[in-house]
């Protein structure tokens, strides 16, 4: 039985056993979950308060007291489309690739098979780095705000999505003052920890957890610089080995666990990100800014994907499920074949502003 490579269900399962694309704030902040992928072209997305109330004492007789039902929201959303494409012509076939041998035997089929396989592991990276922009700008801005495009330098529409009651107020957005910031001349880490507390606090009365401190790298320059807080890492350091936390975030580039802090009451994992991505304009840019803070915990929130809908060469309409949807598109005319990926993603919290973001912590 003859396999085709090329089949849109078969490229599925290539990308499927591909070794997986390690991205701090999509890995550790909004996992896929049972459920998460939609055969339909919305996905729900649900949201509530948290829970921190207690049950009562009763009088031995008398009928217990019924528990409210937690506030919740449901949304359906549209979620936005990543697609791009890697083309293959004739003339890619005829040339020597990169690494391959000078004198080589290898066929042009051969060569196919192989740019083919490269053109998937490249398209794989190029996906996961937006989900990971994705998921830091859900967390920064409590929502996300991004460009759809109709080709390379046209922009079609600005998809919008926000996760908060603007009449309400912002929950999950703390505003330094400014003789508050931390880099302030005669700024204690007592006055650091009070801070971090406070916006501890203001998650624990919600019935949210604080696990993580999120900080970019010019604040991790300040703590550093900071004797009480260098002492403190350093006390820490056997928590860190036993905890294992260490390893775990040692697989992502840029990410760094500077101690496990306690902050007048609530331990937190400190962690440094100088994680960074080549925008648009050809910049090299931070996934989190150098001068914020975030405080929230892992598992805040879930990544979803709605379903994506090809047509064959017969006029057929299929809808496919799936984290990446490849697809195949031929010009025999010109003796081009091109490798379209597609892919669906929506980031969401699980409850009302499970992260509390702070711009400017210092200057």
């Amino acid at each position: 039985m003859t396999i085709d490579i090329l089949n849109s269900y078969y490229m599925m399962g290539l990308w499927e056993g591909l070794s997986p694309v390690n991205t701090f704030f999509r890995d550790r902040y909004f996992p896929t979950e049972a459920g998460d992928i939609y055969a339909a072209d919305k996905v729900l997305c649900e949201y509530r308060d948290g829970d921190h109330g207690m049950a009562p004492f009763m009088v031995e007789r008398a009928d217990p007291i019924a528990v409210g039902r937690q506030g919740y929201e449901i949304h359906d959303y549209v979620p936005v489309k990543i697609a791009q494409s890697c083309p293959l012509t004739l003339d890619d076939l005829k040339k020597r690739g990169f690494g391959e041998a000078i004198l080589t035997t290898m066929t042009e089929a051969d060569r196919a098979v192989r740019i083919i396989m490269e053109d998937i592991e490249r398209l794989e990276r190029r996906f996961s780095r937006t989900e990971e922009w994705l998921c830091a700008q859900t967390m920064i801005n409590n929502g996300f705000s991004v460009n759809e495009m109709l080709d390379k330098d046209t922009i079609g529409n600005v998809a919008t999505v926000q996760y908060y009651d603007a009449l309400a107020g912002n929950d999950g957005l703390y505003t330094f003052g400014g003789s508050e910031k931390w880099s302030e001349s005669g700024r204690t880490f007592a006055d650091i920890a009070g801070t971090v507390r406070n916006i501890c606090r203001g998650l624990a009365k919600r019935g949210l957890p604080a696990k993580d401190l999120i900080v970019g790298v010019n604040v991790a320059d300040v703590l550093m610089n900071n004797d009480d807080f260098r002492k403190l890492a350093d006390k820490n350091s056997g928590i860190i080995v036993t905890s294992g936390i260490e390893a775990e975030l040692s697989k992502y580039d840029g990410v760094t666990l500077l101690g496990v802090i306690n902050f007048n009451g609530y331990r937190l994992n400190v962690i440094v990100v100088d994680e960074q991505y080549k925008a648009a304009d050809g910049t090299t840019t931070n996934y989190f800014p150098a001068k914020s803070i975030m405080v929230t915990a892992p598992g805040a929130g879930h990544l979803m994907y709605a379903h994506i809908t090809h047509i064959d060469d017969a006029g057929n309409y299929t809808t496919i499920t799936g984290k990446r949807v490849p697809d195949l598109f031929v010009d025999r005319k010109r003796k081009t074949r091109e490798i379209i990926l597609e892919s669906r993603p929506l980031a969401a919290p699980k409850n009302y502003s499970p992260w509390v973001y702070a711009p400017n912590a210092v200057a």
